[in-house]
């Protein structure tokens, strides 16, 4: 599935075009079942004045019921921008899966012999 990348503030460079592809091919690969389309903004905030400005946002298409998800974040680098939103993006949908799979599942109900033998 196309990854849609686009910079604001700056040329995007092949190096960055391939650092974003390999993440978004790390998420899609934790989450085969959903085949979640991907948007990704790099951005530059203060352009050459320097500072905490690069940024990263990503934006993922779950897919189901038209679930959403936005991830970002701000460093001075980059590189390091687009793998904390990655990172924030992985561990949003692990959670939004987690409980989808217990919403359609319920709770586990344990039989008298089950919970005598958790405690």
């Amino acid at each position: 599935m196309k990854t849609d990348i686009q910079s604001r503030g700056f040329t995007l460079s092949s190096a960055l075009k391939a650092a974003v592809e390999a993440h978004a091919e790390h998420y899609r690969s934790h989450f085969p079942k959903l085949s979640p389309g991907i948007t990704v903004r790099l951005f530059d905030i203060n352009g050459t004045r320097g500072g905490p400005d690069k940024g990263c946002l990503v934006h993922v298409h779950l897919g189901r019921d038209g679930a959403e998800l936005v991830a970002s974040s701000v460093d001075t680098d980059l590189y390091l921008a687009i793998a904390n939103a990655f990172a924030k993006a992985m561990r949003s949908t692990s959670a939004i899966t987690r409980r989808h799979r217990e919403h359609r599942t319920g709770p586990r109900l344990y039989t008298t012999a089950e919970a005598a033998a958790a405690y």
